[in-house]
């Protein structure tokens, strides 16, 4: 179940693929749930991380990387690739028409 924050997300993401064949959309909208959810969490693990730091210090004086921050490297490994996987599908059927360079690139190559 998403909370509000991930809604919000979610719908972020879903918006950037608005025209996307809606087949493509359904296949792959648990993938954007994912992504959602992630993505919240990234936030808030920066946060964490923001304010206990990367590497911590015992009271023996032993250093060791935050655990938030092991968990934030490896949720964002993920989160990429999910990202990645998102575009590929759902990316190669945007055509955002031609703009300024393109109308240059054809010029050049008349």
């Amino acid at each position: 179940m998403l909370n509000s924050n991930m809604l919000k997300e979610y719908k972020r993401l879903k918006s950037l693929f608005i025209n996307v064949d809606e087949y493509k959309i359904k296949l792959v909208d648990e993938l954007l749930k994912k992504a959602a959810f992630l993505k919240v969490e990234l936030d808030n693990l920066e946060l964490s991380i923001a304010s206990t730091y990367v590497v911590q210090t015992s009271s023996k004086g032993n250093q060791r990387v935050n655990l938030s921050y092991r968990t934030y490297l490896q949720s964002l490994s993920t989160y990429q690739s999910i990202i990645k996987t998102l575009n590929s599908i759902l990316g190669r059927d945007i055509d955002d028409g031609d703009d300024y360079f393109d109308d240059f690139l054809k010029e050049v190559n008349q």
